[in-house]
This record gives structure tokens, C-alpha cells and sequence, in this order.
């Protein structure tokens, strides 16, 4: 899988049920009831107390939608208590095992964010590129009417709620989530939460002055050295499915609060955030 190829559609902070089927590294048999911790078209972040090698062929059944797929094992990423994370790619990205639509990355320059939205209607679920004024129409009103392929006509999206069914019974549509993506041209005076990352500073919410195409100004209390690549989700939920997107300090000031900073951060291209960040999720910058 190499790089273009990986980087080739969004990616998405969601914890998804599975069952995870194989060979550990002693080659015994097993099969784990586990999770995923981030997704993407063509693969997925999971967690498994099993010892894994690069290379390995596995199974994995999605309890959301009920497909099953074949992964190949990346390699290993974090250790932690309840288990290691591991990088895994499907074998047929063709196969639809998340039950969601994930645009392709390349063309997108434009968008204003990338938000992951369910329709209220059939309940299909897509990451969306917005342009400011419907990421702004999202924002004031939780919800925003797009055309549904699957309904043939538009309805009703909204952001999926945390701790929610993704697909909801007695045909109660959840809540959806989230986030923003590149500048280009009007700023627009928003104040939203979003969740700043970085390697040295830690992981800190924070609130916007305002976006645009381009990237987005924050305030805080902690002073981001010009320069320096933060990853960043907004608009940001705690426990939802918030997309991370690079982004690089450009400038800063002291804010109007004694002891704070206000922010300018630029989205960088997927490319090179690509390289920077090692994991492609939807950020501002």
C-alpha cells in the first residue's frame, strides 16, 4: 500500500465493534471481540491483545453492517493496557465493510470542511465537503438538507451523536458530528470548539475566532511556536467521530485575556500532511 494510495480518502476517529479472526504470531487460532479506533476507505486503526506480525492475513467482521473482510496486518503502532493498536488494510477497498462513504481526497481544495454526516431518511452515512455558508447553515442548526442518493431527493443530515446506535432503531435519526478543513478567501467570525493535538503540547479544547478555506485562528492559553504542525477537529464533540485535519502555525498574538494567545493556523495540503503527521485524518489548520 503505498502512499498515494493510503492517503487517498478521509479518515475518521470511530470505535466500531468487531470480531477479529486468525492467527497470533505463535500461529495458534484465535477469535477476539474487539474494536476499531479510526477508519478509512481502504483500512483501519484496530486494537487486539494478540501478538500480530506485519504481512499476517486476518478476518474481520464489522457488527455494524455484518460484512466480513479480509485485512492485511501493517504493523503494530502503540501499546496499552487493554491491548496494541495495529494498522490494517482491506484487501478489496472495493468492499464497503464500515457502511460508510468516504470521498475521495484529491479535489477538495475548496471544501471548507469535512464533517461526517447520516441522513435521516435511509440512514446512510458519508464524510461531506461543506463550503463555509452550509458548514455555517450545519453549525447554527445541528442539521442541513443535501441531496440523498439513496432517497433520490433531498433530505435531512445531521452529525452522529456520541453513544448512539450509528444505525438507529425505531427510525430515530442520532445526531451527527464534525469538522473543517482548507482556506481560500472570506473569513468568517465563528466561534467554535475544536480540539487541538500537538506532539510536545499535548491535546487541548480550545475555541475559534474565526475560519476560512484556508485554515482558522484560535485562542488559548498555550503558546504554539510558530512553525509547528498541530492536528485539529472542529467543530469538536467529546466521544463523537471527530475528523482530524493538519495544520500549521503560521502566526501569533497575544490574545485579549491576560495569559492567552490567539492563533493563526493554515490546513496543509495532504500531501505533505501526509509526511508530517504519519496519520491522515481531517484537520484544519
Amino acid at each position: 500500500m503505498d502512499d498515494q494510495t493510503v492517503r487517498s480518502s478521509d479518515r475518521i476517529y470511530m470505535e466500531l465493534p468487531i470480531v477479529l479472526s486468525g492467527t497470533n504470531i505463535s500461529g495458534r487460532e484465535f477469535v477476539e471481540d474487539t474494536r476499531t479506533l479510526v477508519l478509512s476507505q481502504r483500512g483501519a486503526k484496530i486494537i487486539s491483545r494478540y501478538a500480530l506480525a506485519p504481512g499476517q492475513i486476518l478476518s474481520i467482521r464489522c457488527l455494524k453492517t455484518g460484512e466480513d473482510a479480509a485485512v492485511r496486518v501493517v504493523g503494530p503502532i502503540m501499546g496499552e493496557e487493554e491491548g496494541c493498536h495495529f494498522g490494517v488494510a482491506l484487501l478489496n477497498p472495493a468492499v464497503n465493510v464500515w457502511g460508510i462513504n468516504f470521498p475521495l481526497l484529491d479535489g477538495t481544495e475548496n471544501a471548507a470542511g469535512r464533517v461526517f454526516l447520516q441522513c435521516a431518511g435511509c440512514h446512510s452515512q458519508e464524510v461531506m465537503h461543506l463550503d463555509v455558508f452550509e458548514l455555517e447553515v450545519l453549525l447554527a442548526n445541528e442539521c442541513l438538507t443535501i441531496t440523498c442518493k439513496e432517497c433520490d431527493g433531498p433530505t435531512l443530515w445531521m452529525r452522529v451523536a456520541p453513544g448512539e446506535d450509528l444505525v438507529p432503531a425505531d427510525g430515530e435519526a442520532p445526531k451527527p458530528r464534525h469538522t473543517i478543513s482548507e482556506r481560500k478567501s472570506p473569513r468568517i467570525n465563528l466561534k467554535v470548539d475544536l480540539c487541538v493535538r500537538h506532539p510536545e503540547y499535548g491535546v487541548e479544547v480550545a475555541t475559534t475566532e474565526n475560519i476560512s478555506r484556508g485554515g482558522f485562528s484560535f485562542v488559548s492559553r498555550k503558546s504554539y511556536p510558530i512553525g509547528s504542525v498541530i492536528e485539529a477537529a472542529l467543530p469538536y464533540s467529546p466521544g463523537a467521530a471527530n475528523i482530524f485535519t493538519p495544520a500549521r502555525i503560521i502566526h501569533k498574538r497575544p490574545g485579549g485575556i491576560k495569559g492567552t494567545f490567539v492563533h493563526g493556523a493554515a490546513y496543509i495540503p495532504s500531501p505533505v500532511a501526509a509526511s508530517l503527521t504519519g496519520m491522515r485524518i481531517t484537520l484544519p489548520k
